[in-house]
């Protein structure tokens, strides 16, 4: 059967604290452990989930937000996004017809929001939840630097001190999926407000998709969800199952690159499993059958499978006349209102000269 999801479950292991949260977190904390520090508030806690046990005790997991861990992902394709780019074709049009911006998604707004564009990202991340028994604590640090001085307007002096949440080694696990629906169709298209790429750019876009994706062949169409139930198609790009399984390859190998790093902590990946799904109803994150490890890139460059076709190509001429009597019933349907406004904008002014 052909897949319609990947589903992957993702364990990492390091040391101390890579994901940190605000100070408002001390109210939280003084209620569990870690009462030393939670008065003060230069104070520096990891991100966590917080319980309340049997005993209505608050507890609590450190965890790395999904965020984070995206955003470490994508670190060397991606310093930052930048909007600027958007009145440059060229770069434009290289940044969103990368596996990366395909994969990830991306949104680029413009004052006139025909010309935004926008792609959900095709991958699913939830954050990473603690797993072992660590126990964090509140530590004091010191720092050096020049005291603000008095100048008559403030007695504020820089802080010496500080506290922060530590830990020592620790480990989380992370699930997560890759939609190979959300991956097989770029659409250009405004009907369902998802206006990916312009269309009269598009043989800029193919030109970079040719070079970043193997074999890319695809043309602009429209085509029709399946299992849709509006009878709409949309005018855009299917990509081939090769194209497919290639961005999924890519993104495994991100997956077990993984490695957060921040001053004086770590988080890698320790080791990842897929789950390639038929049936969405029987091949579930919680059933341990059907997993298949993911050691080492060999493992990934051997996978293969077959990709549903979540899409069918619609008739250009059919699309097109359906576009036509849509467009046709919308200039009437504004006549119309813009007649009803303008007899009662005169009918008032008609009451008023009474």
């Amino acid at each position: 059967m052909m897949k319609k999801t990947i589903l992957f479950k993702l364990e990492l292991e390091g040391r101390g604290i890579v994901n940190m949260d605000s100070n408002d977190q001390k109210y939280l904390a003084s209620k569990t452990h870690l009462k030393s520090g939670s008065g003060h508030n230069n104070v520096s806690y990891a991100k966590k989930d917080f319980y309340e046990d049997e005993d209505g005790k608050l507890k609590y997991r450190i965890k790395i937000s999904r965020d984070t861990l995206m955003h470490d992902m994508y670190k060397n394709e991606i310093i930052s996004q930048n909007p600027s780019i958007l009145h440059h074709d060229a770069l434009l049009y290289s940044y969103i017809g990368s596996p990366v911006s395909i994969v990830r998604g991306y949104m680029f707004a413009n004052s006139n929001k025909n010309k935004s564009i926008k792609r959900k990202g095709a991958i699913t991340f939830c954050d990473a939840e603690q797993t072992c028994n660590a126990v964090s604590n509140i530590e004091t640090f010191s720092r050096s630097g020049d005291k603000v001085e008095n100048d008559g307007t403030t007695d504020k002096k820089d802080n010496t001190f500080y506290h922060k949440e530590t830990v020592g080694n620790i480990k989380y696990d992370a699930i997560g999926s890759i939609d190979l629906m959300a991956l097989q169709f770029l659409t250009c298209d405004h009907v369902f407000d998802r206006y990916s790429f312009n269309p009269d750019h598009f043989d800029l876009y193919k030109e970079f998709l040719s070079k970043k994706l193997p074999n890319f062949n695809s043309k602009l169409g429209y085509y029709q969800l399946n299992d849709s139930s509006i009878d709409m198609p949309e005018y855009g790009v299917l990509l081939s199952n090769e194209n497919i399984l290639f961005l999924v390859k890519e993104t495994l190998k991100k997956l077990i690159e993984l490695n957060v790093r921040r001053k004086g902590a770590f988080a890698k990946t320790a080791s990842l499993k897929i789950k390639l799904v038929e049936n969405p109803i029987e091949d579930k994150v919680g059933d341990e059958n059907g997993w298949i490890t993911i050691s080492d890139y060999s493992d990934i460059e051997s996978l293969d499978f077959e990709s549903t076709i979540f899409y069918s190509e619609v008739d250009l001429e059919v699309a097109k006349k359906q576009r036509e009597v849509i467009e046709e019933n919308k200039k009437k349907a504004l006549a119309f209102e813009k007649e009803k406004n303008e007899k009662k904008s005169s009918n008032k002014k008609a009451r008023e000269n009474e």
